[in-house]
């Protein structure tokens, strides 16, 4: 065909051969799609390490700054005086409770018996006490009742003297399970 006086070698219609393979181009997809994921992901993570290392640089910074605020004066003595604490709470888990000794003592003291003096030793468990009583059974009684209780371990009788009033003065030396007494018991 001639246009114009001159010859062509081309084809005036040009056709574009399309070979058409259903799926060709999916796998490029696909790939294109995971690579830019992961890249999100990425870009996500690294935006996400990075708040994280200055939210712990803030939290060092605080925690310097409270440093600089503590007393260590105040520290060692709150330690020493914590220390101190539990040595006396040794001691007194070890004492004995006078007074839980004398109530004991009270409640079983007979009624015709009146107590003159209570001597205690502690480091021996044992009690001297000198009273009087009106007749050779109520200091028996004494005796008694002083034995019958959980915490006494033996009673000995020293001495029983009578006076012209018909008055009988007795002492006695009472044996008592100091640990019964100690200031951890509970009642």
């Amino acid at each position: 065909m001639e246009q114009g006086g001159t010859i062509s070698l081309l084809p005036e219609s040009r056709r574009k051969l399309d070979i058409s393979i259903p799926g060709e181009n999916r796998p490029f997809y696909y790939g294109g799609a995971v690579l830019l994921l992961v890249l999100l992901i990425f870009g996500a993570l690294k935006l996400y390490t990075s708040s994280l290392t200055g939210r712990l640089a803030e939290m060092e910074n605080e925690i310097n700054a409270i440093e600089t605020q503590r007393d260590t004066k105040f520290e060692k003595e709150a330690l020493l005086l914590n220390k101190q604490f539990s040595l006396v709470g040794d001691l007194l888990q070890k004492h004995l409770i006078w007074s839980n000794v004398l109530i004991g003592l009270q409640n079983l003291t007979e009624p015709q018996s009146q107590l003159k003096s209570v001597l205690g030793d502690a480091t021996e468990g044992k009690m001297e006490i000198t009273g009087s009583a009106a007749t050779f059974t109520t200091v028996a009684k004494q005796i008694a009742a002083l034995l019958s209780h959980e915490d006494v371990v033996d009673v000995s009788l020293n001495k029983v003297s009578t006076f012209s009033g018909g008055v009988l003065e007795y002492s006695l030396k009472v044996i008592f399970d100091k640990n019964k007494f100690l200031l951890n018991k509970e009642k």
